[in-house]
């Protein structure tokens, strides 16, 4: 089984978010009001992890590519085009879903392909601390399921690629100055060997 890892830290709910995804282990740290994410060089990863759209939510950096995501992004106050918004970031008691970039010209906010050589089943999980903390999913932007252990996607076939947008539930979540550190785990397995 390969897996992916984001450890995450998430300050204030109520500001801009950012993070930055590749394929590898994911490292997050904070700055006040916003999530930001660095990642460890993993150039032989069997999953591969693509920025998609624009519109500033996502966009790769650095070598070997990372994707930085920032939520909201930072040209969001532009989208959409002739009545633009002007987001101020993350609320308490809240269930987000970020499917695809503030440009909206692409589905999806971030691609997973199996690079691998079976078919397999892709899902995520959140590592301990699990409570009062945010939680933070991703989910199959096409049907609009978690992609959880139990509930896995459907078999991705060698080369196919998987389009995903995070889901963050900030319920019963506090507001705070200092960071909430998170760990979510992004686990391939090959169908029948749960």
């Amino acid at each position: 089984m390969r897996r992916r890892r984001f450890v995450t830290a998430l300050g204030s709910l109520a500001g801009a978010s950012s993070l930055a995804i590749g394929s590898g282990a994911f490292n997050f740290a904070n700055v006040e009001r916003s999530v930001s994410v660095a990642v460890a060089d993993d150039r032989n990863a069997f999953l591969k992890l693509t920025q998609r759209g624009s519109g500033e939510r996502s966009d790769v950096d650095g070598v070997p590519d990372t994707i930085d995501f920032a939520i909201p992004g930072e040209d969001e106050d532009e989208y959409p085009s002739g009545n633009p918004t002007d987001p101020e970031g993350l609320g308490e008691d809240s269930i987000y879903r970020f499917g695809e970039d503030a440009g909206h010209d692409e589905t999806g906010l971030f691609g997973v392909t199996n690079q691998g050589t079976d078919p397999v089943e892709v899902y995520s999980t959140q590592a301990p601390p699990t409570t009062d903390v945010p939680r933070v999913t991703m989910y199959d932007v096409e049907s609009g399921d978690l992609l959880t252990e139990s509930s896995p996607s459907d078999p991705l076939g060698v080369g196919e690629q998987l389009l995903c947008g995070i889901e963050l539930d900030t319920h019963g979540v506090d507001a705070r100055s200092d960071a909430y550190e998170l760990s979510l785990v992004i686990n391939a397995r090959v169908p029948g060997n749960s």
